[in-house]
Formats: C-alpha cells, sequence, structure tokens
C-alpha cells in the first residue's frame, strides 16, 4: 500500500496490539473506523447521484434548445427569402415602367395600392424577423447557461470521483488490517452471515404493489454494493430501492433525499412492507422495510445487499412510494 491508505493502515496499526486477547476490540475499533469512512462515501455517492440527474437534465435542456435554435435560424432563413422575393418582385413589376404609365390615374391607383400592401407585408415580416431573433437570442443565451452548467457539473463528478477512490482505499486498508485481526481468533466465517435469499426469510408478508417491490429486493440478498449502480449486477443504496420500486411500476429517482421528497410520509407507527426507512439528517441513506423492524438495504462499500434492522443508523424519516 502507499500513500494516504498504508499511513492510515500504520496509524490504526499503532495503536491496536495485534495479540489474541485484544482481537476482539482491535476488530470493534476498525468495524468503527470502516463505518466512519463509509458514512462519509456513501454521502459522497448520493451527491454524485444527484449531479447525475441534474446532469442529464441539462444536457437534454441543451440538446432541445440546439434544436430550437436550429429551426429559428430556418424561420429567420424563409422570412429573409421572402423580403429579397418581395422587393425583386416589386421592382419587376413598378421598376421598369415609363413614369408617365404610372401618373396615369388607373396604373397611379393600382401602384399605390401595390404600395400600401407591400408596405403591409414588409412590416409583418419585420416585425415577424425582430420576434424570431429575440427568441433565438434568448435561446442562444440559456444553451450558453446550460453548457456552462454542464461543464461545472462534469467537474464536481471527477471530483467527486477522485474523493470516493481514496476512501475506497482507505476502506479497502482498513478492512485488510480488520481480516488479519479476525485471522487471529480463528473466526474469519464464524461471523459471516449467509446473505442468500433462503436464509434470509421474509419476516413479514407484502401486499398490494409493495409485494413485487419487496419480492425484487429480497432476490438481490448477497449481490455487492457498487456506488451509483441500479442492477442488475450490484446496486448502492437509492440504486436498490429505485430498481425495487420500478418493479412495482412506481418510478423513483436514483438518490436517496430526492426520494425522500417525492414519498408520502409516514409515522413509525404506519410502517408496512415495501416502504422506505430513510437515515441520517442529511438523507444519505435509504432501505427497504420488510418488518419486524428489518430492512433489506445496499450498506457501503465492501459490503453487499443484506438484513438490517434499522435502528442500526439515525433514522431520518419514512415514506410511502406510489
Amino acid at each position: 500500500m502507499a500513500g494516504r491508505a498504508a499511513a492510515l493502515v500504520t496509524a490504526v496499526t499503532a495503536t491496536l496490539l495485534p495479540a489474541p486477547a485484544q482481537a476482539q476490540a482491535s476488530i470493534a475499533e476498525l468495524d468503527r473506523r470502516i463505518d466512519q469512512a463509509a458514512h462519509q462515501l456513501e454521502t459522497v455517492v448520493e451527491q454524485y447521484n444527484e449531479i447525475r440527474l441534474d446532469l442529464r437534465h441539462n444536457q437534454e435542456r441543451a440538446g432541445g434548445l440546439s434544436e430550437t435554435i436550429i429551426e429559428l435560424d430556418r424561420q429567420l432563413a424563409v422570412r429573409h427569402d421572402q423580403v429579397g422575393q418581395l422587393a425583386a418582385s416589386n421592382y419587376r413589376v413598378n421598376g421598369a415602367r415609363p413614369v408617365a404609365t404610372l401618373l396615369s390615374t388607373a396604373s397611379a391607383e393600382h401602384f399605390v395600392d401595390q404600395l400600401l400592401i407591400a408596405d403591409v407585408i414588409n412590416r409583418d415580416n419585420e416585425r415577424t424577423i425582430a420576434g424570431l431573433r429575440d427568441t433565438r437570442d434568448r435561446s442562444e443565451a440559456a444553451r450558453r447557461a446550460a453548457n456552462a452548467l454542464i461543464e461545472q457539473q462534469l467537474l464536481q463528478q471527477e471530483q467527486l470521483s477522485g474523493t470516493q477512490r481514496q476512501i475506497e482505499s482507505d476502506i479497502r486498508a482498513l478492512t485488510e488490517l480488520r481480516d488479519r485481526q479476525q485471522a487471529l481468533l480463528d473466526r474469519s466465517g464464524a461471523d459471516a452471515a449467509d446473505r442468500s435469499p433462503a436464509a434470509n426469510p421474509l419476516p413479514e408478508a407484502a401486499t398490494g404493489i409493495a409485494a413485487s417491490a419487496v419480492a425484487f429486493a429480497h432476490a438481490q440478498l448477497g449481490k455487492p454494493y457498487r456506488w451509483g449502480s441500479a442492477g442488475p449486477h450490484s446496486y448502492d443504496c437509492s440504486g436498490l430501492t429505485s430498481a425495487a420500486w420500478a418493479k412495482a411500476g412506481v418510478r423513483l429517482p436514483h438518490n436517496a433525499r430526492r426520494q425522500f421528497g417525492t414519498v408520502t410520509r409516514l409515522g413509525r407507527d404506519q410502517l408496512r412492507p415495501g416502504d422506505l426507512v430513510f437515515f441520517y439528517s442529511n438523507v444519505q441513506h435509504v432501505g427497504i422495510y420488510i418488518g419486524a423492524d428489518q430492512m433489506i438495504h445496499a450498506p457501503r462499500h465492501g459490503e453487499v445487499v443484506r438484513v438490517d434492522r434499522i435502528d442500526r443508523m439515525p433514522i431520518k424519516g419514512y415514506g410511502r412510494p406510489g
């Protein structure tokens, strides 16, 4: 290991004696540090998911504005062409006629009528062209603003990706050290829970459309956590809940905070299987309730989708999709 991760392991190793008698306490301390790092990582992941949603919206908006500008340019070209054709037509009809002919009563009246009609058409074209230009200018300004925001969001994504890689490196270093400590107790397999669906029966039957969401989440047990993922082979927390409820026909954004903003709020005594449980004051984690104060969730980097009690993290609130 090198860099920050290696320094982290060195610092932790210096404070934890690898003697078997103290191995359990060492493991508990390492778990605490891993949880702390995972908490930081999940904040980064949810920020990334939120920026990704905004980025997609702004890219679609910029694309739509580009199409609008192309159409406005086409309409402007048509109007300019009409003005040119009208001017050329007036010249062909009236420009070559002798003055004496134009001064005759019938010709003069006809000529004036033509001028009045041409003036009306020209004024209409000028107003239309001015309106099209104004709309085009405003569309172009909006497109420039959207593109500037896209560049900013891409930079934020890159920065968050760098932070994510560093935290994941720290977690790997801590996890390796924890595994070595646990090996001293020869308990490597004893604490490893079976994450298969068969080994984790649902404590309570879900009803209605929620049954599809719960069944889907239950079938994902044991699949790895991967930030920014919504299946089918891996998930992050909001990716799991959005994929589960998609099976029930309910679309949820791939972001815990935004999911919290779309659901019907509940009290704890109203919870039923399929409802969502949100965690931390800034809503950076979410799980799907399955009854008996338990949930299925994608916990953190290095873990798999599993069943946990909902009280293992500070609860922000509860909500029902649909």
